[in-house]
């Protein structure tokens, strides 16, 4: 008699690119959340190729759709994994980010995709307490398995917390 293993649960996921906090201006380059005077946001195709793999997911674009940290917070807190789009000017506010959805969910799985992460994949996991993995390579398929619910092997284009 073989014993079959429960198929992994899909994870209700929000592809994020995180909202601005007071003040921040990454300047160029910085994801397209600088405040400035003149506003060009560009779609965040980083997140949507992975969404769609993922069946039911959201793409948010907090700055571009001018939310708040606390509404973004609202929105997010209605889902089990959470996928920031990250790059090293906007690094260490989405860290903070992170770190604010987990207080609101400790069991919510965090996860970082953008250029800063494929660089230094350890020292963005060691940055940023809050979050569960990082993406590498070609996360596409990777952001789907984790979805999934699959478990991740560090392998498979993530770098994984030890936590």
């Amino acid at each position: 008699m073989t014993v079959e293993s429960s198929p992994a649960r899909p994870l209700k996921t929000l592809f994020l690119q995180a909202p601005s906090f007071d003040g921040f201006d990454g300047g160029a380059g910085s994801r397209y959340q600088a405040k400035r005077e003149i506003k060009s946001f560009w779609f965040p195709t980083w997140l949507a190729q992975p969404a769609a793999l993922v069946p039911d997911s959201r793409v948010l674009d907090a700055p571009a759709e001018e939310l708040t940290v606390e509404e973004t917070r609202k929105i997010a807190r209605g889902y089990d994994l959470v996928i920031m789009h990250t790059s090293t000017p906007s690094f260490p506010t989405d860290a903070k980010f992170a770190e604010l959805l987990r207080e609101d969910n400790p069991a919510i799985r965090i996860g970082l995709v953008g250029a800063k992460t494929m660089v230094d994949p350890e020292g963005s996991l060691k940055a940023a307490t809050a979050v569960d993995f990082v993406c590498r390579e070609e996360f596409d398929y990777t952001c789907q398995e984790v979805a999934q619910g699959l478990p991740l092997q560090q392998d498979q284009g993530a770098v994984l917390s030890g936590g």
